[in-house]
């Protein structure tokens, strides 16, 4: 473990030269679904999201017929509706061990990936040229949230050149010909899956689906009920990631619900007996943009070292508002409206696919309504999209409501770039200024 003035941080060995050659699948089998299976039996179930995931990649190889590739930021309930199965080439490095990872990243280099691609898609370039991954039946791909993985396009289309793909082009705005912009091809899309997977879409799995996402998302806005209490009863930095994953990938499914009713029970029971998450809350934060994945152990620092607890996280809040509808009995198009309401308001790919000052209003709201002391930008280096809006949020946090906002420079999955201490090390002075602040009174 390294070491910061005495708190130890993940080591990890870059010398080794590892099998890039491996099944990424068995790999995170071996790896993250073994580690998974020994977690304490009391807090097994928050992490029931990732062995979902883990099970629906290891149901590509039993149904390979079914395989869906899908942009992370493109709704799952789509594939969910004509029962395909999900596979996203991106959520393998955001669980896969970090050595492999950057392995994986260093031989896309080798192979003259540029420089601007994130990890998350650098990270698995090379098995998609190499063809190392499973065969989709279809893709699914859009042009949000950034350059970088409207680029990887052009990656999927040269792997898999006998695959046609479906391109969704994000509207720009929320307006109403926006969202019908969205609906018509949304409409196309299933025409397109209906053509490559060889079946018909369910009306009443449509239905099924289409009303398990609305369930998902009334219950993630009661839970965030309970996190603007004061403390809040809710062990963020465990479940909140476990929440973004969830959020991306799952919506659409019954184990989801489950899954959230026990969050939201959790919650429910700590708030009613006055307890806050695992350890003394001091201040509250939102942090902004890019988790550390490599190392978690950054925001356990920050729960010992200061109280600080990151009460909301960028890719973890909700946005779409299920309409009011009878599931059971809606129509196509009335099914279609919801998607397409889903879809525009996707974690990430809200922020990133119209103007700027979404992102800064997200993060307004976000302080507001969960009476944030400071906001910690990490802005992943790849990211130019979100960097753009970085300055203008910081002015206008403290502009409008006396907030100060850290902006430092982060690789969300690879510690050569800015390693566990350098991030604490940045974090240490701002979060000592906030407490002076707040043993102020201010």
């Amino acid at each position: 473990m390294s070491e910061y003035k005495g708190f130890h941080f993940k080591r990890f060995d870059f010398s080794k030269c590892l099998d890039t050659k491996i099944d990424l699948i068995d790999l995170i089998n071996n790896t993250v679904g073994e580690a998974l299976k020994k977690q304490p039996e009391k807090v097994r179930w928050i992490f029931d999201t990732m062995v979902q995931y883990i099970d629906e990649l290891n149901a590509c190889r039993d149904y390979p017929e079914k395989i869906v590739y899908r942009h992370f930021t493109f709704a799952p309930e789509m594939v969910y509706a004509i029962e395909g199965i999900s596979f996203v080439p991106e959520a393998l490095t955001f669980i896969m061990p970090t050595e492999y990872l950057c392995a994986l990243v260093d031989e896309g280099r080798a192979m003259d990936m540029p420089d601007h691609w994130c990890g998350f898609l650098g990270g698995v370039l090379a098995p998609l040229l190499a063809g190392r991954l499973p065969k989709p039946k279809a893709v699914l791909h859009c042009n949000q949230p950034c350059d970088n993985s409207v680029a990887q396009g052009s990656v999927l289309a040269e792997s898999f050149p006998d695959v046609e793909i479906f391109y969704l082009d994000n509207p720009y705005t929320d307006d109403e010909g926006d969202v019908q912009f969205a609906m018509d091809q949304l409409r196309e899309g299933f025409k397109y899956l209906e053509r490559m997977l060889g079946k018909k879409l369910d009306l009443d799995r449509f239905r099924e689906v289409m009303s398990l996402s609305a369930q998902a998302y009334r219950l993630m806005y009661e839970i965030n009920e309970y996190k603007k209490a004061i403390p809040c009863p809710i062990p963020t930095s465990v479940i909140l990631r476990a929440t973004s994953g969830a959020f991306y990938g799952l919506t659409g499914t019954e184990r989801l619900l489950r899954w959230l009713e026990k969050h939201r029970d959790d919650a429910k029971q700590r708030y009613e007996k006055g307890i806050g998450g695992w350890r003394e809350e001091k201040m509250r934060l939102v942090w902004n943009l890019s988790w550390p994945v490599f190392d978690y152990g950054v925001y356990d620092w920050m729960e010992e070292a200061f109280g600080a607890i990151a009460v909301a996280y960028h890719a973890s809040e909700p946005f779409y508002q299920p309409p009011d509808i009878d599931y059971s009995k809606a129509s196509y198009e009335e099914l279609l409206r919801a998607l397409a309401l889903r879809n525009n308001n996707h974690a990430m790919g809200r922020q990133g696919r119209g103007h700027l000052m979404t992102f800064v209003n997200d993060t307004l709201k976000w302080c507001k309504e969960f009476r944030a002391d400071a906001v910690v930008f990490a802005g992943h280096w790849q990211c130019e999209a979100n960097w753009a809006a970085a300055q203008l949020t910081k002015e206008k946090l403290m502009e409008e409501l006396g907030i100060p906002m850290l902006i430092m420079t982060v690789d969300q999955l690879d510690p050569r770039v800015v390693s566990a201490e350098q991030m604490v090390s940045r974090l240490e002075p701002f979060l000592e200024m906030v407490a002076e602040k707040k043993a102020q009174g201010g």
